[in-house]
């Protein structure tokens, strides 16, 4: 029933490979498990999803989508799973990685905190050269943090994937069964 209601509302692969901008990479997108509902396929586009969900500037999704055409992952899966980061989100998930990567390389320096932003024009024009100094003022104990995090959060999300489709097909076969056993006697 769930990927019914998914079928309907993904565009298709045809209506993607036909797009008159994405007509040149049709050969690429050409293969089935791409847009195939398929559990591995959608678990594997979780977790590359949750990994470039990371990366920071405005390239997640295409990202997203440029890696899971060599795995063969399914690409709205990794795609939509890239929006678990946003504005709300982003910073806290950085500060958490910060942390992860002073318990790993047992640095000892306090946490550094984002710069404050303060709402004119020249601090808006400011805003994105401060965050990447910020995010480079945190160095190597964030990148191993990052690391550490993109791992964790790609098993993970990989294992809920594949427990949670497993649950819901055989719910669903249950069901199933109990509902014809129902009609047959």
């Amino acid at each position: 029933m769930i990927r019914r209601k998914l079928r309907a509302t993904l565009p298709s692969p045809d209506s993607i490979r036909g797009h008159r901008w994405l007509q040149w990479c049709a050969p690429v997108l050409s293969h089935p498990r791409l847009w195939h509902l398929h559990r591995r396929a959608v678990a594997l586009g979780v977790a590359i999803g949750l990994v470039t969900g990371l990366v920071p500037g405005p390239v997640q999704m295409l990202l997203a989508a440029l890696v899971a055409i060599p795995l063969r992952a399914n690409i709205p899966a990794a795609v939509f799973t890239t929006l678990y980061t946003n504005p709300l989100t982003f910073v806290p998930l950085y500060l958490l990685a910060y942390q992860i990567g002073r318990l790993v390389t047992g640095e000892a320096a306090p946490p550094v905190l984002p710069p404050e932003a303060a709402f004119s024009w020249e601090s808006l024009r400011q805003a994105l050269p401060d965050f990447f100094a910020w995010i480079g003022s945190m160095g190597g104990t964030l990148l191993v943090g990052l690391a550490v995090q993109c791992t964790v959060f790609a098993v993970a999300g990989y294992t809920l994937t594949m427990v949670t489709w497993r649950l819901a097909v055989t719910h669903a076969w249950r069901t199933r069964h109990a509902r014809r056993a129902r009609a047959a006697g």
